[in-house]
């Protein structure tokens, strides 16, 4: 008798390699349309000069 050799399927690449462009231009997009021209850079320093909430600044005692 003759032997049947199988090989598996290989799963393709492409599909990967297509999610990883695509997610770069998205990233890319939001940083044109939403973060661009030192909006980072002031984003970052506003957020680091907001106090925290703590829980001394309850409503009670603002009012007081």
């Amino acid at each position: 008798m003759a032997e049947i050799h199988i090989e598996k399927k290989k799963k393709p690449v492409w599909p990967w390699i297509l999610l990883v462009v695509i997610l770069l231009l998205l990233g890319w997009a939001v940083y044109e349309l939403f973060l661009k021209d030192g909006q980072v850079q002031a984003l970052a320093a506003v957020c680091t000069l907001l106090p925290a909430p703590g829980p001394d600044l309850t409503p009670e005692m603002i009012r007081t």
